[in-house]
C-alpha cells in the first residue's frame, strides 16, 4: 500500500503470529523562542501571511532532530481484502454453492482460517471457509460453502474470478467441542522518510543607509509584550523575504533524494545538496482531487472521501489553506445551495435606513457527522510572480483556485499531525560580519572582519516539515487543462 511518495517501507500484514536590542542576541540566548517570535511578528504585521509556518513553528509545533534525515511511522488498518488468484474450481462453475455444495478458489496468501465467514466484492453473499486452507505450491486454496437457508441460492461466478477480492467478517464454529478459532491479523507500520533542506540568505548594509530604521513590537507566544526593538530597515526587509522563502520551502519543496538515499545534485563545494519534500508532496496521492466546477456537492463528496481514505474514526476538523479564487468559488457554491432554502434572520443585509450594506461570505462548512472545514486565505497561492499558469477564462493564477485541507490535531502522546522539524542547533543560525560599521553603528575601536563600509548579516536554517499521516490531509486542485 503506497500512501506517500516518502514511503521507504511497505505495509506488511501477517496473521496468527504475534543576545539584546538586535535579533542576533535574541537568537543567541533564546533561539527556540526567537524563531516563534519572528514567525508570530511577521504574520501579525502581514495579515497571517505565511500560515503554514505560523501554524507549526509559530505555535510551538516544532521538533528537534539530531540529523537531517528524519523518519516516522504510520500504522495502517490491520484489515484488508485478499485478491483471488485462482478462479472457482472443484464445484459447479456456473452456479457455485447451489444446493449447499462446496467449491474452491485460490488466493495469494494465507490470510483466512477455517470457520472464517468471508464476503466477495458484492457483500450480499457470505461464504464460510469449510476446512483448513492449504498451499498447493502456487496458491492458498479455500474450500467454501455459501451461507444461506435456501438451497437454490448460489454465488455469481463473476464474483469468484481472478482479480476479484475476498474479506473476512468474523469466524463461526460449531457450538460444541470445537477447537477451531479465527486468527488475529497484524500489520506492520509504514515507514516514511524525509530530508531537511539547508537554506541560507544574507543582506548587506552600507554606512550611508545605517540609520534607516523601523520600530516594531515583538510579542511572545502568549501575547504579552516581550521587547521594544529597533530593527534596521534592511533587517526588516530581510526577514520579510526570508520568512516567505521558508514558507515556500515548507509547502512546495520537492525531494531530490533517490531510492538509495542519495542525490545527484552537488553544490560548488562538491558536497550533495539535499532538498526536502514539502507538505504538498507528502499528501497521499489518493487525497488529491481535481475539479472544474465547484459545488456544495463537490465539497460534500470530497469530505466523505476523506473519511473513507483516512485511518481514523470520529469527527474531523480541517483548516483549508486556499487561494482567493477558491474562496470565491466556495462562497458562490454555498450561496447557490442556500438559495434552495428560506433563510431567516439573514446577515447578508446590514445597517439601517439609508445607510445599508449588503454582503456576506461563507468560510465554514460542516458535513456529515460533524466533519468541518474552515477556510483560510493562503497568500502564496495568490502571488502572481511565482504562479504564472493562468486560468484560461479569468486570467488569474490557476494556483489561486487550490485548497489544501489540513488536520492540525495531535495524536496520543501529544505528537502533532503536522509539525516543523529542524536539526539540533541549526533551526536558525545567524551572524553579523562586521566591517567599518556593525549593527549598532560605526566601529569606534577594536577589529573588524572586513574593511568594507558596512556589514553583512547572514542566516542559515536546516529544517523541513512532517505530515505524520499522509491520508489526513488533502487537496482540491483546479483542472486547468480541462478548461477551454
Amino acid at each position: 500500500m503506497q500512501i506517500s511518495d516518502l514511503q521507504i517501507s511497505k505495509q506488511n500484514w501477517h496473521a496468527g503470529m504475534t543576545d539584546a536590542n538586535h535579533l542576533r542576541t535574541f537568537f543567541l540566548t533564546e533561539p527556540e523562542m526567537a524563531s516563534q517570535v519572528v514567525t508570530r511578528v511577521y504574520n501579525k504585521q502581514n495579515g497571517y501571511k505565511n500560515a503554514l509556518s505560523f501554524l507549526t513553528g509559530g505555535m510551538g509545533k516544532a521538533k528537534e532532530m539530531n540529523d537531517i534525515i528524519y523518519r516516522w511511522s504510520v500504522m495502517g488498518d490491520s484489515r484488508k481484502a485478499i485478491g483471488i488468484t485462482k478462479a472457482i474450481f472443484n464445484g459447479i462453475s456456473a452456479t457455485p454453492g447451489i444446493a449447499n455444495t462446496t467449491f474452491q478458489v485460490g488466493v495469494g496468501e494465507k490470510w483466512f482460517a477455517e470457520g472464517d465467514v468471508i464476503v466477495p466484492d458484492d457483500a450480499r453473499y457470505s461464504m464460510r471457509v469449510m476446512g483448513a486452507p492449504y498451499d498447493d505450491g502456487v496458491d492458498t486454496i479455500l474450500t467454501l460453502q455459501l451461507v444461506t437457508n435456501n438451497a437454490s441460492d448460489y454465488v455469481p461466478a463473476a464474483l469468484l474470478a481472478v482479480g476479484k477480492e475476498l474479506s473476512k467478517d468474523f469466524n463461526a464454529v460449531e457450538n460444541d467441542a470445537s477447537e477451531t478459532s479465527g486468527e488475529t491479523h497484524f500489520t506492520t507500520p509504514v515507514l516514511l522518510q524525509n530530508y531537511m533542506s539547508t537554506v541560507r540568505k544574507k543582506y548587506s548594509v552600507t554606512g550611508a543607509v545605517h540609520d534607516k530604521v523601523l520600530s516594531m513590537k515583538l510579542m511572545n507566544p502568549d501575547g504579552t509584550e516581550l521587547a521594544n526593538t529597533w530593527v534596521k530597515y534592511a533587517e526588516w526587509e530581510f526577514w520579510c523575504q526570508w520568512m516567505d522563502e521558508i514558507e515556500l520551502l515548507l509547502m512546495y519543496g520537492k525531494s531530490n533524494i533517490n531510492a538509495n538515499g542519495e542525490t545527484n545534485m552537488k553544490g560548488a563545494s562538491g558536497h550533495q545538496v539535499y532538498l526536502s519534500a514539502g507538505l504538498e508532496q507528502q499528501i497521499a496521492p489518493s487525497n488529491k482531487r481535481y475539479y472544474t466546477t465547484l459545488t456544495e456537492n463537490t465539497i460534500r463528496n470530497f469530505m466523505n472521501d476523506l473519511a473513507f481514505n483516512g485511518t481514523e474514526d470520529g469527527e474531523r476538523e480541517y483548516v483549508a489553506l486556499c487561494g482567493r479564487n477558491f474562496m470565491d468559488l466556495f462562497d458562490q457554491a454555498m450561496k447557490n445551495s442556500a438559495s434552495k432554502y428560506v433563510l431567516e434572520d439573514t446577515k447578508f443585509v446590514g445597517g439601517s435606513g439609508q445607510d445599508l450594506s449588503f454582503g456576506a461570505q461563507f468560510k465554514t462548512y460542516t458535513g456529515l457527522n460533524g466533519d468541518k472545514i474552515v477556510l483560510k486565505e493562503y497568500a502564496p497561492y495568490n502571488n502572481t510572480w511565482r504562479n504564472r499558469l493562468m486560468h484560461p477564462q479569468t486570467g488569474r493564477p490557476a494556483e489561486s483556485y487550490k485548497a489544501t485541507f489540513l488536520n492540525f490535531k495531535s495524536y496520543s502522546g501529544g505528537e502533532p499531525n503536522i509539525q516543523k522539524v529542524y536539526t539540533k542547533g541549526r533551526e536558525m543560525v545567524t551572524t553579523y560580519v562586521e566591517g567599518l560599521y556593525g549593527p549598532t553603528g560605526p566601529k569606534r575601536n577594536g577589529s573588524s572582519a572586513t574593511g568594507k563600509d558596512g556589514y553583512d548579516f547572514i542566516a542559515m536554517s536546516e529544517q523541513g516539515i512532517m505530515l505524520r499521516n499522509p491520508t489526513d490531509a488533502a487537496q482540491l486542485i483546479l483542472d486547468v487543462d480541462s478548461i477551454s
